[in-house]
């Protein structure tokens, strides 16, 4: 071998004994930190299915409370519906009777002034 062979042959080994054991601390490291995101991971995956199936459940009870609230408002609406019928109808009723009193009115008035101021009729 020559001079500058085992000059390289010394370099390569004081830099592997100088970079090889900080080399594998780094691979361990990095192996412990994969380790920890993948156990991250499967508790992000469970707590996001863990969410989904109470937000899916939170839904269906609005949808319900939702489906309730719209069947009260229909009964209600249905129900108003048929006092302002009966109303109307009471209305209507009212007014032909306070239109036939009017009728009557008139006709009294008619014949009271007819008797008040007669006129000569041949």
């Amino acid at each position: 071998m020559s001079a500058e062979s085992v000059k390289e042959n010394a370099i390569r080994k004081v830099i592997q004994e100088l970079i090889v054991p900080d080399l594998q601390k780094l691979i361990s490291k990095t192996e412990i930190l994969e380790e920890r995101l993948t156990s991250v991971r499967a508790e992000l995956k469970s707590d996001i299915a863990s969410l989904e199936k109470e937000l899916k459940s939170d839904i269906a009870n609005l949808d319900l409370k939702i489906d309730s609230v719209r069947a009260e408002l229909k009964s209600d609406i249905k129900r108003l519906e048929n006092k302002i019928e009966d109303n109307e109808e009471k209305i209507d009723i009212k007014i032909s009777a306070l239109s036939e009193k009017v009728d009557l009115m008139n006709k009294f008035n008619d014949k009271l002034f007819d008797a008040l101021h007669p006129t000569n009729k041949s």
